[in-house]
């Protein structure tokens, strides 16, 4: 399994603004960024987009990219997500007014989009991969996704606080290889990741103890204002198999 965490900043730098996994290159995980790649190529290469919820860095470029990658015919990405989060982004983004209206533009035999409905723990095969939604605790209506392709499984547990169901669901997968875990801010602001349905350093070192598999903590979504703090109350915690994402980088599983 092969994942990439799109940069979003232009030179590609550490700081991540927007959120985009790329999945042996087919799948995305979340809409922040797929239509910014310079590489069409990419872009069209991409076949199903999974939406983990409707925050905006989770979804920036998403009527972009549809734009991007459209051609006329019968064949279009698939989108699939919640049907809360689907509804809002017909409703509030493909609307006529921000966007054109994908959804109702689309006919059998010209469509820019389909959808599909993710339903939590209800899994579903795509690429090749077996991809299970797991709720976790954000706020608003979030999924996280655990990616399997029999031989490696991948945790993207998106934008979340302390959660119990992911671990839990997570916990006999003996070959799990990897989670990607959000660090949003350092500890003076635990609070305010309470507030917003994140994690702080110290809650994040919480967290991980609740998983009795072994495996590596790749921390994502670092606000760039408190990324080098963040980092640093990492590095003094000493936690075993962690590190910080390097966007543009391929990782192997």
């Amino acid at each position: 399994m092969r994942i990439e965490l799109l940069p979003s900043s232009i030179p590609s730098s550490a700081s991540q603004y927007l959120v985009s996994f790329l999945v042996n290159d087919t799948i995305a995980i979340d809409a922040g960024a797929i239509g910014f790649l310079a590489d069409l190529r990419r872009q069209e290469a991409i076949r199903h987009v999974f939406v983990t919820h409707e925050h905006l860095d989770h979804i920036a470029s998403l009527p972009i990219f549809l734009e991007n990658v459209y051609a006329p015919g019968p064949d279009a990405i698939e989108l699939l997500a919640a049907r809360k989060v689907l509804d809002f982004i017909h409703a509030d983004i493909f609307n006529g007014r921000v966007w054109p209206d994908f959804f109702d533009l689309s006919r059998p035999d010209d469509r820019f989009l389909e959808t599909t409905i993710l339903e939590p723990l209800v899994a579903v095969t795509r690429a090749g991969l077996r991809i299970t939604p797991v709720p976790v605790s954000h706020g608003i209506e979030t999924l996280g996704l655990i990616l399997d392709d029999g031989t490696s499984a991948v945790a993207f547990p998106s934008d979340t606080g302390p959660t119990q169901l992911l671990w839990d669901t997570l916990a006999g997968l003996r070959h799990l290889r990897a989670v990607f875990l959000e660090v949003s801010f350092p500890a003076a602001l635990a609070n305010l990741a309470r507030m917003t349905g994140h994690h702080c350093t110290t809650s994040f070192a919480e967290e991980i103890r609740k998983l009795p598999t072994p495996a590596r903590w790749i921390i994502v979504h670092r606000k760039t204002r408190y990324a080098g703090q963040i980092a640093a109350e990492l590095a003094a915690m000493n936690l075993p198999n962690v590190e910080l994402v390097r966007p543009g980088e391929v990782y192997e599983f």
